[in-house]
């Protein structure tokens, strides 16, 4: 049992990267009227509960991994493309929060704002600070920890974070990719060699600035070989599915 958990310990960010794939794939095929989602007024909602779902992953799991890394001695070694990174998390979270918006002010009793009425000054000011936060709580750096956790409390906590996460990253990688990325494809050329060289760069482009972010807390221990061979191959079933989806058009 300690053996099987030991594997399920260092292979999580394997099982992270292949269930928001296989959870985000799923979600398009039970759910096909969902493609319309950026067009329905549950759009909003469906933003504001990945997002929220989200943040309170992160700060569940952050505790967890940290205080493991101090206890097994290992240096917080950030990657290499850190400010990519940051910078490509800090617009996934200003597109959530601006989309969310509308559920926001509907749950707190607030009147939409009207699609006429120019954004105000505060509104823009309000969804960058939220979006600076969020980003924040998913980069902070950990700090030592002044009790000793037990093994149980560390394993349950993680858990959750495990399960928020997972929900979450899988809901917002459906709305970026089955509604937005994947969809375009349909509408691009593709007549040449040329166009489809374009396209697979902007892809892989795009793909490292929406999905490596949100996978950072799990980044940070995953074994960089492995990791990219693992998101490469992802990519690639990824941009053949997209393929097969434009094809049909």
């Amino acid at each position: 049992m300690n053996a099987t958990w030991n594997s399920i310990k260092q292979n999580k960010p394997a099982i992270f990267d292949w269930l928001v794939f296989t959870i985000s794939l799923l979600l398009g095929l039970i759910f096909p009227q969902l493609k319309d989602l950026t067009a329905s007024t549950s759009f909003s909602g469906w933003m504001l509960a990945g997002l929220v779902l989200y943040l309170i992953g992160l700060w569940v799991k952050h505790r967890p991994v940290y205080y493991r890394l101090a206890i097994q001695g290992r240096q917080q070694k950030h990657p290499a493309l850190l400010l990519f990174l940051i910078i490509g998390h800090w617009l996934i979270m200003l597109a959530a929060v601006v989309i969310a918006e509308e559920a926001s002010r509907h749950i707190v009793g607030l009147p939409p704002v009207p699609k006429d009425h120019p954004t105000s000054g505060w509104q823009v000011f309000i969804n960058i600070a939220v979006s600076i936060i969020a980003t924040w709580f998913a980069f902070r750096p950990g700090g030592k920890s002044k009790k000793i956790l037990t093994e149980k409390y560390l394993f349950t906590r993680e858990l959750v974070g495990d399960i928020l996460l997972i929900t979450a990253v899988s809901m917002l990688s459906f709305v970026f990719w089955e509604n937005s990325i994947l969809s375009a494809m349909a509408h691009m050329r593709m007549d040449s060699f040329g166009d489809i060289c374009l396209l697979f760069i902007f892809l892989c482009f795009v793909y490292m600035l929406f999905y490596l972010p949100l996978r950072y807390l799990y980044l940070i221990e995953d074994q960089p070989g492995k990791a990219w061979r693992r998101l490469v191959l992802i990519f690639l079933l990824i941009l053949i599915r997209g393929l097969f989806e434009a094809l049909r058009f």
